[in-house]
């Protein structure tokens, strides 16, 4: 079953307790967890093993967490090496519950070894060729009892700290045609919504699912020309401006419409129940507007350096650092008709400027798209890595004209922003944009319990895995890109390590 969430409700994985050693676990762990043996299978169980320590092969090497798994014969690396990894020359470290008689690794169909034996209990030291089929037998003390262990060390096939936007993966925007001009998808709730218009016929494709390919497609009859890009959704309603630039309102999904009594020049995103935007005119000024209004509002002006259209969609998100949500957008033009880079929070009462007093990398940018993701941090000493909130920028438009073609991250909350890694840049294969729109949803991954990592004492088979979704944009031309991309953090898709 596909789970759906908004941008902003980015969930982090839990950390689960490790069970002991005696539940397939190097770790120690509580007492509960511990799975009893006979005493003749205790003779032959190993507690822990590893390997030793090799610069020459990879910093930290001796850091690498092995699973044993007594039940299922199988001793191994859940997340693997780095790719590259050269594994035809390592020394493991093994340690057992008690004295043993003999263990014995033999090698078969290695790229340096290839029917070889080597006694462990003898030769510690010899270097072990895991590029071919490895096996432990180990045999107890009084040889009464023989265990054979299959050993294996995962060594990565892909890049893991990847963005991975696959060509198969694209889809049509859905309800478009071949005359369709223009599009803007908002997600309402677990609904996403696609409005989209030839210039006289406007469609709505709705669906719980934005990886399906059949999307609910609705014709509209509007009494109004709408601004497509202004098309925006709250946790009920459904927004966009007219070619006036009068608010209509919908509250049956775009079959029927009202004119609010709001007039703007933008409307800048979704707040719960209520859409922002922004009223007036170069004349009388430029002012904050809300609607429905709360008690006795007053429109307040915008401040200085405050975009005015041009601003990526308005992204929600939760963090400890704040006590109320906020929502950011990023880039825009302002009063004075000045492409910016600063990002804009706003905390359900006022707007604050996020990084107008730091350095940034990232260039002034018009219909960029902001989303916040993932990305990993290795651990110091370690070949362990910790999962954190990333907030990317894509797309959008420079100062010259041309679209940007990189991605900007923040891992500190839009305070200080970089050029991604080259691993993490749109895929070659992608066009240019401006104005797309993206989502994160969160999907089911499965895998068979021969596959999956034993470092807890309730095996897991699924895990919930976040895939953006981009929708639309548009080219240096202004020509609509009536696609549908879906990425994914490369190392989001492997089953997770706890």
């Amino acid at each position: 079953m596909i789970k759906k969430y908004p941008l902003y409700l980015l969930l982090t994985l839990a950390l689960m307790t490790c069970a002991s050693a005696l539940t397939s676990c190097n770790d120690d762990g509580d007492d509960d967890d511990i799975t009893t043996y006979s005493e003749s299978e205790m003779t032959t169980l190993i507690t822990a093993f590893g390997l030793d320590d090799d610069d020459d092969v990879m910093e930290n090497l001796d850091s690498v967490f092995f699973t044993v798994d007594y039940d299922r014969g199988e001793i191994y690396n859940a997340d693997s090496l780095p790719v590259g990894t050269n594994v035809t020359k390592l020394v493991a470290v093994v340690d057992f519950l008690n004295t043993v008689k003999s263990a014995v690794f033999t090698v078969t169909g290695g790229k340096v070894q290839s029917d070889t034996t080597i006694n462990y209990s003898t030769s510690s030291t010899d270097s072990i060729d895991f590029s071919g089929n490895v096996t432990l037998t180990v045999t107890s003390y009084d040889e009464s009892s023989v265990k054979v262990y299959r050993v294996k060390v995962n060594v990565h096939q892909m890049e893991p700290d990847s963005m991975m936007w696959n060509i198969d993966w694209m889809r049509g925007l859905p309800g478009s045609s071949s005359a369709t001009t223009m599009s803007k998808t908002v997600l309402q709730g677990d609904t996403y919504r696609c409005l989209t218009t030839d210039g006289s016929t406007c469609v709505m494709a709705s669906s719980d699912d934005p990886y399906s390919v059949a999307w609910d497609i609705d014709t509209l009859q509007l009494p109004f020309t709408p601004q497509v890009q202004s098309f925006t959704a709250t946790t009920s309603d459904l927004y966009v401006l007219d070619g006036d630039g009068v608010l209509q309102l919908s509250q049956d999904n775009g079959k029927t419409w009202q004119a609010c009594e709001a007039q703007w020049l933008t409307i800048i995103g979704a707040y719960d129940d209520r859409v922002l935007g922004i009223s007036g005119d170069e004349a009388s000024g430029y002012y904050h507007d809300e609607y429905p209004r709360r008690g006795i509002f007053e429109a307040t002006a915008i401040p200085d350096g405050f975009p005015i259209t041009g601003m990526s969609q308005l992204v929600h998100a939760d963090n400890s650092w704040i006590v109320t949500r906020q929502a950011m957008m990023v880039g825009g033009y302002d009063v004075n008709g000045n492409m910016i880079s600063t990002v804009w929070g706003y905390d359900g009462t006022s707007w604050g400027k996020i990084n107008d007093i730091h350095s940034d990398a990232m260039p002034p940018l018009a219909d960029a798209t902001l989303f916040p993701y993932y990305s990993y941090k290795s651990i110091s000493g370690t070949l362990r890595y910790s999962k954190r909130i990333t907030w990317y920028v894509a797309g959008g438009q420079l100062q010259d004209g041309t679209l940007n073609d990189s991605v900007f991250v923040s891992n500190n909350q839009g305070i200080d922003w970089a050029i991604a890694d080259t691993t993490c840049q749109m895929a070659s294969h992608m066009p240019l944009f401006k104005g797309a729109q993206a989502f994160v949803n969160f999907e089911t991954l499965t895998a068979s319990g021969a596959q999956a990592p034993r470092r807890m004492s309730t095996l897991l088979t699924s895990w919930q895995c976040p895939y953006i979704y981009l929708f639309g944009g548009y080219n240096a031309s202004g020509e609509l890109l009536p696609w549908v991309w879906r990425g994914v953090y490369t190392r989001m898709t492997f089953y997770p390590i706890y």
